[in-house]
């Protein structure tokens, strides 16, 4: 599960460069497809967040 979660960040951090540097969308598109990459970003992170190992201390 994690190691998806890890793919998923890293994919969409590498589409969030794409989409803001080679890619050539204006306006609304390009607005819908940094919005997109940024929550599975989010969703990633969170995921992995929530997944973690707690030390028993």
């Amino acid at each position: 599960m994690r190691f998806l979660l890890w793919l998923l960040l890293a994919a969409a951090v590498l589409g969030n460069a794409y989409v803001n540097t080679f890619a050539d969308f204006t306006g609304a598109a390009h607005v819908v497809a940094s919005a997109c990459s940024g929550v599975a970003v989010l969703g990633s992170a969170v995921g992995l967040w929530l997944t973690r190992a707690r030390d028993a201390v």
